[in-house]
């Protein structure tokens, strides 16, 4: 008797496990596993993404998301484009290139929506405007000259007035600090932070930024990206991802969180301490680029027409594209939760 009585408690026992890890239909269900693809190593505009894994926001809406460091835009939207990744975070100039030749890549939540271009000089010899380019050598990567090329039209510099150094991405900066150029090409909010943080301690020298949206040209800058075979096939999942990230860039504005977020983003993306200030300070610049005039009153993440337009115009002017091609190709604000 008593054998059977244990038999039947413990087919109970596993009945109730069963039913403790089922849906609400009583199957279970595992969460849909999600690669997302970083453009660079950790960048204060990126915390969100790595607080909203360790708050649970992701797995909250039923997805397991592996949050991988990237090493460029351009890489990062081939593995995209390649679908060897479902999500990507790339520079939104370079995506629109990239599908202007056919590749099957969009726009999905935007981040940096305003331009965040400068040439960075050291600040003893600072070049505040186009004209002081006259007779300097400036370092860049070869996708960012035509960009410069198209501020010295607009600005009616001649371009042979202006030495142009194209380096790789891992030197540029490092060029520049050995002094064997006066200044150099970038976005604001990533690596050029660290100078000013060094300087701040003491370790380094003052610099100075010249941003391209004070002397008229200003493009987007980068955002979330994914493949249209995903968008098709898994519309839910890229919802639900948006929806927790944009829940995350809500809270890691807030001032009070700044701190923490900072120690997320480190900690899960193995990042030396040492990175922390530069990686804050990357997030301060950043909020304020969060939107542009086109989006205000918009939820977060929210995409202008009137903005990619600007882009893919300045794309035709910089020759990057051989014609104009419809803006609404690029991008889509389905997965935008509109409260």
């Amino acid at each position: 008797m008593m054998s059977k009585r244990i038999g039947k408690i413990g087919l109970g026992l596993v009945a109730a496990l069963v039913l403790s890890t089922a849906g609400p239909t009583g199957t279970a269900r595992a969460a849909d596993k999600v690669s997302m693809r970083l453009d660079w190593k950790l960048v204060g505009y990126q915390l969100p993404f790595f607080w909203a894994k360790e708050k649970g926001y992701y797995a909250k809406e039923g997805l397991d998301v592996d949050i991988k460091l990237g090493a460029g835009s351009g890489k990062t939207i081939n593995l995209i484009g390649g679908q060897q990744d479902d999500i990507g975070f790339a520079d939104y100039m370079l995506t629109a290139v990239a599908a202007s030749k056919g590749m099957k890549v969009k726009g999905i939540m935007g981040v940096i929506q305003e331009g965040a271009w400068a040439v960075i000089s050291f600040a003893d010899k600072p070049i505040k405007t186009p004209q002081e380019l006259i007779g300097k050598s400036i370092a860049m990567t070869a996708d960012h000259k035509p960009l410069f090329d198209l501020l010295l039209s607009i600005n009616r510099i001649p371009a042979d007035k202006v030495s142009v150094k194209i380096v790789s991405p891992a030197t540029r900066n490092t060029v520049f600090a050995n002094g064997n150029v006066d200044g150099f090409v970038s976005i604001v909010i990533g690596s050029p932070l660290e100078f000013v943080v060094r300087a701040k301690a003491g370790k380094g020298k003052p610099v100075h930024f010249m941003p391209f949206e004070k002397f008229g040209l200003s493009p987007l800058g980068q955002g979330v990206i994914t493949n249209d075979q995903y968008i098709t096939a898994k519309p839910a999942v890229l919802e639900k991802f948006v929806r927790a990230s944009s829940k995350a860039f809500t809270e890691v504005m807030k001032p009070e969180n700044h701190d923490a977020a900072v120690a997320i983003g480190l900690k899960l993306s193995e990042t030396t301490p040492n990175a922390a200030a530069a990686v804050k300070l990357q997030l301060l610049e950043s909020i304020p680029r969060f939107g542009t005039e086109n989006t205000k009153g918009k939820p977060f993440g929210w995409m202008s027409e009137k903005d990619w337009a600007k882009s893919v115009d300045i794309l035709v002017q910089t020759k990057k594209v051989d014609k104009p091609f419809p803006a609404q190709n690029l991008y889509t604000n389905k997965f935008i939760p509109q409260k």
